[in-house]
């Protein structure tokens, strides 16, 4: 995996997990069409970067509550029905309410939020969200490296690159469509 790969994996879970609205699923599915391994390892990379962005989250949120709320209700996809999602889901415990998040489309910055809102140990929190993290940003690169294999030189890498970048512009149109922007 190059230099270029590895910075970019790393910069989008750290992106993602504060103010960027794009998930780093987009680029794990895109370099899993040619190597699971390389996926691999920017899916590590990008749960480490998640970690760090989550820590920079939860630190503003812990030391000045009304900035962070504010900031995150600007993102595209946030609204104050994001928040009282997220505090429902902790109330499941910290580890299965940020995994269950993963699954089902809540953003991870807000998981950091509520988490430096509420004095949720930062280590703590720091320890679980890879492991929060992972398993979807694993599971969705296996099945793109899968459905490339499947296909295999039926199509081209730029075409394989193209329909895997189509599914996530229709991916985002249905999300923003039911979640608002």
């Amino acid at each position: 995996m190059r230099l270029g790969s590895k910075a970019a994996a790393f910069l989008w879970g750290f992106a993602e997990a504060t103010v960027f609205f794009i998930v780093p699923d987009a680029l794990l599915t895109s370099l899993a069409l040619n190597s699971l391994r390389t996926a691999v390892t920017a899916a590590l990379l990008a749960a480490l970067g998640a970690t760090v962005g989550g820590l920079a989250v939860w630190s503003l949120a812990s030391s000045n509550p009304e900035t962070a709320n504010n900031i995150l209700l600007a993102v595209p996809g946030i609204s104050e029905a994001t928040f009282q999602t997220v505090r429902k889901l902790f109330s499941e415990g910290t580890y299965t309410g940020l995994l269950h998040g993963a699954f089902t489309g809540v953003p991870y910055k807000i998981f950091a939020a509520e988490a430096g809102f509420n004095g949720i140990n930062p280590a703590l929190f720091a320890a679980l969200t890879p492991l929060a993290r992972l398993p979807r940003f694993l599971l969705l690169s296996l099945a793109a490296w899968a459905a490339g294999q499947w296909i295999g030189a039926r199509l081209s890498q730029r075409q394989k690159f193209a329909v895997t970048l189509s599914l996530w512009l229709v991916f985002y149109i249905v999300y923003f469509a039911l979640v608002g922007w």
